[in-house]
Order: structure tokens, then C-alpha cells, then sequence
């Protein structure tokens, strides 16, 4: 009875609610929709988005989504034809500044954000007659009022709109006290008036405070909490609403900025401005650009690996510049990271060494092979830790406590001096370098057929360039934080002179390299000019990709999906692709080289990929964040270590 009571019931629903009706119901919703919208237009004015302002999702990628409509991306011309006889005016502070050259940029995107940054800055494009004026404020008092006042009273002509704001100067200068905010709430109680007269005839804007990522300030901002910030903010919009309430010109609280800075503030390269990310711009070196890079190198190294060309002196020298130019990513990448967030933290330590590490080591296991068989990743590992104590070690040094003291770079100097010094030194004292890696367990680890002298020879041949990778980084940032290098989306790097004389330096410098390296005489010769030459190559590479703004914003996502996963093809190839300790080919398919290889590669990519995906997974299980449960994990694998270490001993000496 209960299932044909069921089956009743589905035919009754279905009778009464067919697929017929639901098309009837959506287009009565969309009537009644079109309805509401109409009148809302007719009774509420020609503001259709009215959230735009104050509410909505930030979607990423400099998107924003109104709660209310949808946004539409300028082009120049559009900018140019909404704002075509119109003056613009920003006043206020830093943060003000950063949305007037944002602003600027939509109508003439090759402008440089130059001039005098604690001074008013001036721009005009004459072609549509519009002009847009940064005014220095950085403080709501008196000479921010007499300013507005001389739109209201005087004979200057009005600006048709004009976005104002400020109050982390206030926090800063006065320490934060009580007063400042007192006096910000009288100051902005007598600026409103003159801001609601303004407003019957131009649009103003009051942009509230963005929040600040507290951790990234320098020590003379450490008094600008988000704490007091909303304090600020809270008083700028019940001053101006109250001050409008009562009359219809009305000053519109710019909140959006806020909201998406919840989001990206973190970012921040100083823990108080939006950081780059969050607006249109393309970095030199950025990810997508990188893991190309390492996709293409991997592919062609993989190539020569398989097809021999060993032989071939120029080939060789040219596969040495591309394990060269990883080094050089592992400096730079590595540098940046901790330079710009000052992470020493135990759980960023152990992520990096199991990313690097875990494939290898349960492959040194299962296929009773030492560490030092697979070379590049001990050599990774090894460089990575040398970065990691350059930074980690007394004096602590990160860009947090540069930005506060310009001293602080002089020290990184010293301490990047020392670290070439100590290459140097190992790189021509063999037997120190032998002694340091000879030592029990870490022979183990480095010594290949009962010595370290191949490991010694690897460590040697790319000496350097991790090195010039750090300094690369930190000059780059250096350059960064001055406003000396334009990254724009399609902007050159330098002004067009001066990239114009480095893009040709770099041509010349990429074919003077592939020249050498065609004429070099022997193997032990090539080698020894390397590690100082292998540099010129990598920098010409990176200036003609970088310079350029149109080269800087493009990439293949075919090369950077292989880039991803470049670790572990580099591994997997040792027993999936190639065979006999790489001396030979994987055959599966016996009598058909060319499908054999087709195959082979199809199987290896693929299993390097799941690999890769399971590494990821097991790094977030395997290494939690909470510090308490990560000590007793690293216990463990230490146990786990100290025992296989011990058998591997036992069976040494059995055999003796």
C-alpha cells in the first residue's frame, strides 16, 4: 500500500508540476523581475548600482563583483570618452595616491608612477581634455579644509569629482593616542559641510581606510592597528551620513577598497598599501613564468638525456646553463620568500625538505640505491638550506626591518659577502669540503661508490649561481620597493631608452655565450669557466623575457603544466623512461623504437603527475602545522632514520 501510495503521489506531482509549468513560473519571474527593475529606474533615479560603492565579492584577479551588477572592464578609449572635459581630483595620502595612478593608468596605461611621492602630482591628457590632480593631504586638518574651501567660495573652478581621504598619518604622527582621534572627529565634522556643498554639483567620494596586515609594518608603523583604523573609519561615516542626512546632495562613502583589502592585505609588501597583485600588473619572474621556464629546461633535458647527445660538447655546455638556470630559481625563489615574509618557521623548514626529499628517499629505499644517485636533488636540498641559514642566522634580516632602517640592506650585504667567501673557500679546498661531508651519517648521504668526490664535483660545477640567484632577488626587490622598475601590464621594465640598451646587451651577451660554448675545447675546460660565465646566459635569458611588457604578460600553460611537475619527472625518468641507471632506454614494446618511446613517455608523464599530486597530499598529512604535533612526527621519522641507519651499518660490517 505504501509504494502504490508513493507511486500515486509521484503522479500527482508530476500532473500538476510539469516540466511545462516550471517554463510557465520562470518566465512569470522574469516579468515580475523586469517589472521591479523598471520601477526601481523610474522612482529610485539612474543609479542601477547602487552597491557598487559598498557591498559585493571579490572574486581575485583584480575582479570585483557589485552585489547589485555586474562591472565592466575600461578600455582607454571608454575611459577617455566617459571622462572626455572633466578634471579629477585625489586628495589625501599614500593610499589615495595608489588609486590615483591606478585611475590615471585606464587612460594612458605607459604612465610611470614618478614625482615627488610627499608632493601633489599633476596629469593631462590633452587629446580628450581631461585632467586628474593627486593632492598631498596626508592628514584631515586645517589646510585639507582650506583646500575644499577654495572649491566652495573661491574663484577656482569646481572639479566635477573629487575622492578624498585619509587618517593613517594621524595614527602615525601622533602615536596613536586618544587625542588624534578626537581631533580627526572635529577636523572632519567642519570638512563636511563644505563636502555636501560640493556634492550638489560634482560627485565626491570619501574612501574609507583599508586594513593593515600588522605583522608586515615597519616598526614606525607598528602604532597603525586595525583596531584604531576602525575607530577612524567608524567616525568618518557617522560624521558625513549625519552631516547628509537631511539634504539630497549627499557624499558617497567609497568602501569597496576596504573590503577587498580584507582579502589581498596580506600580500602587502609593507603591510600597509594593496599590494601589486591586486592591481594590473605582471612581475618579472612571475609563477606562471617560472614554471614555464622549468617546463621547457625539463623537456629538453629529458630529450638529451634520451638521445645521447652527451657527446656533443655545445650540447652538454647548453644542458649545463639549464641545471644551472634551476639553481638559479631555487636562489631566487627561496630568497624572496623569506626575505619578504621573515617565515624561519619549523613548519615552512620541514614542507620544503618533504616536497623535495620524500620520492627520492622511498626510492633510495625500495631500489637500494644511495641518496647521491639521484644528484640534483641532494644538490637542491643542500642549496636550500644554505639559504635558509644565510637568512635564518644572527643578525635576522628580512624586509620587514629594512623597510623600517635602510641600514639593515647593508647587513644582508655582509651577510651574502660571507656566504660567497665560504663557497669560494670549499670550492678550492677539496679536502675540506671531503672532511665536512665525510663525516657519519652524512657520508651516507653524500658518497657515491665509498667517497664524495662526485659529490664534490656536482656541488662545484654550479658553485655560484645559487648565489647570484640571492642577489639577483634582492637587488630586484631593492629596485621594487624604490619605484624604479615599471611592471604594468604591457609596460616596458625601464624606460624605453634604457630597455631598449639592456634588451641589446642581452642578445648580444645570449650569443656571445652560445658561441663559447660552440667553441669550447674539452670537457674539464668547459667546466672550469662555468660557474662564472653560466650566469651571463641566465641573466640575458631573464632581461629579454622580462623587459618587454607584452613577453613579460604572455606564457605556455603546455610548458608550465610540465614546469609543475618538473621534480618528479626529473626523478621518475631514472626508472620509468630510461633504464640501466640511465645508461639505456626502457623497452615495453621490443622491435619498434619510435612507438616504444611514444609508449613509454605517455606511461612516465603520467605517473609523474599522480606522484606529484600524491606528494602534496601526504605533505599536508605528513606535516601538520600545529607545532607540538609536528615535533613528535619529526621524533619519529628521526627514530625511523637512526634505525635504518644502524642495520645499513650492521650489514656494512658483515660484509667486511
Amino acid at each position: 500500500m505504501a509504494a502504490l501510495a508513493y507511486t500515486l503521489g509521484k503522479r500527482e506531482i508530476n500532473y500538476y508540476f510539469s516540466v511545462r509549468s516550471a517554463k510557465v513560473l520562470a518566465l512569470g519571474a522574469v516579468l515580475l523581475l523586469t517589472a521591479c527593475h523598471a520601477a526601481s529606474r523610474r522612482y529610485r533615479g539612474g543609479d542601477t548600482c547602487e552597491y557598487l560603492l559598498s557591498s559585493g565579492r571579490f572574486l581575485g584577479e583584480k575582479v570585483w563583483q557589485p552585489h547589485s551588477c555586474m562591472m565592466h572592464k575600461y578600455k582607454n578609449s571608454e575611459a577617455k570618452n566617459c571622462l572626455i572635459d572633466k578634471h579629477v581630483v585625489f586628495i589625501g595620502d599614500s593610499r589615495i595616491r595608489q588609486l590615483f595612478y591606478s585611475f590615471i593608468k585606464l587612460i594612458n596605461p605607459q604612465v610611470k608612477e614618478e614625482g615627488n611621492k610627499h608632493g601633489n602630482i599633476p596629469f593631462e591628457d590633452k587629446s580628450a581634455s581631461i585632467k586628474v590632480d593627486f593632492l598631498w593631504y596626508p592628514e584631515v586638518n586645517g589646510s585639507m579644509r582650506q583646500r575644499i574651501k577654495s572649491w566652495t567660495e573661491g574663484s577656482v573652478a569646481k572639479p566635477h569629482i573629487i575622492v578624498a581621504g585619509a587618517a593613517t598619518w594621524s595614527i602615525k604622527i601622533h602615536n596613536g593616542s586618544k587625542e588624534a582621534l578626537t581631533q580627526y572627529k572635529i577636523n572632519i565634522t567642519s570638512i563636511a559641510p563644505l563636502l555636501e556643498k560640493l556634492a550638489k554639483s560634482s560627485d565626491v567620494y570619501w574612501v574609507l581606510q583599508d586594513p593593515v596586515y600588522e605583522d608586515m609594518l615597519s616598526e614606525s608603523r607598528k602604532m597603525i592597528t586595525n583596531e584604531k583604523i576602525d575607530a577612524y573609519n567608524e567616525a568618518a561615516v557617522r560624521i558625513l551620513n549625519s552631516s547628509s542626512r537631511n539634504s539630497k546632495a549627499k557624499v558617497k562613502v567609497f568602501s569597496v577598497s576596504k573590503l577587498i583589502a580584507q582579502e589581498t592585505i596580506m600580500k602587502s609588501a609593507d603591510g600597509l598599501h594593496l599590494p601589486e597583485s591586486s592591481r594590473d600588473t605582471t612581475k618579472v619572474l612571475n609563477r606562471e613564468q617560472t614554471d614555464e621556464w622549468k617546463g621547457w629546461m625539463q623537456l629538453v633535458i629529458l630529450i638529451y638525456h634520451i638521445s645521447g647527445a652527451s657527446t656533443f660538447l655545445p650540447v652538454y655546455m647548453h644542458i649545463r646553463v639549464l641545471v644551472a638556470a634551476y639553481l638559479f630559481q631555487t636562489g631566487y625563489g627561496h630568497f624572496s620568500y623569506f626575505w619578504i615574509k621573515g617565515d624561519f618557521g619549523v613548519y615552512r623548514l620541514c614542507q620544503v625538505l618533504f616536497r623535495l626529499n620524500f620520492l627520492v628517499v622511498v626510492l633510495c629505499i625500495v631500489m637500494d640505491r644511495p641518496y647521491q644517485f639521484y644528484y640534483f636533488v641532494p644538490l637542491v636540498t643542500v642549496w636550500f638550506m644554505i639559504i635558509y641559514a644565510t637568512l635564518a642566522i644572527w643578525p635576522q634580516i628580512v624586509q620587514k626591518k629594512a623597510n623600517g632602517n635602510c641600514l639593515w640592506h647593508f647587513g644582508l650585504l655582509l651577510k651574502l659577502i660571507c656566504l660567497l667567501t665560504c663557497i669560494y673557500f670549499l670550492s678550492y679546498s677539496q679536502g675540506a669540503f671531503e672532511k665536512i661531508f665525510s663525516f657519519w651519517p652524512l657520508s651516507k648521504c653524500f658518497e657515491l661508490n665509498g667517497n664524495v668526490y662526485e659529490w664534490w664535483f656536482r656541488w662545484k660545477l654550479d658553485r655560484y649561481v645559487v648565489f647570484h640567484g640571492m642577489l639577483f632577488a634582492f637587488i630586484y626587490l631593492a629596485l621594487q620597493k624604490h619605484q624604479m622598475i615599471s611592471e604594468g601590464k604591457g609596460d616596458p621594465l625601464f624606460s624605453n631608452r634604457v630597455s631598449n640598451v639592456l634588451l641589446f646587451i642581452s642578445i648580444v651577451s645570449f650569443l656571445t655565450y652560445s658561441i663559447w660554448a660552440s667553441s669550447c675545447k674539452n670537457k674539464t675546460e668547459c667546466n672550469e669557466l662555468h660557474p662564472s660565465v653560466s650566469v651571463v646566459q641566465i641573466l640575458a635569458f631573464i632581461l629579454i623575457r622580462n623587459i618587454p611588457g607584452y613577453v613579460r604578460s604572455v606564457y605556455s600553460s603546455f610548458f608550465a603544466w610540465f614546469g609543475r611537475i618538473s621534480l618528479e619527472l626529473f626523478i621518475c625518468q631514472y626508472h620509468i623512461w630510461l633504464a640501466a641507471d640511465t645508461k639505456g632506454i626502457l623497452v615495453l614494446i621490443p622491435g619498434y623504437p619510435m612507438f616504444n618511446v611514444l609508449v613509454s613517455t605517455f606511461i612516465f608523464v603520467c605517473v609523474a603527475h599522480e606522484i606529484s599530486q600524491i606528494t602534496n597530499d601526504l605533505a599536508q598529512i605528513v606535516v601538520p602545522k600545529d607545532n607540538s604535533t609536528l615535533l613528535k612526527r619529526l621524533l619519529c621519522i628521526a627514530g625511523f632514520f637512526s634505525g635504518l641507519l644502524f642495520f645499513a651499518a650492521m650489514q656494512d660490517q658483515s660484509r667486511h
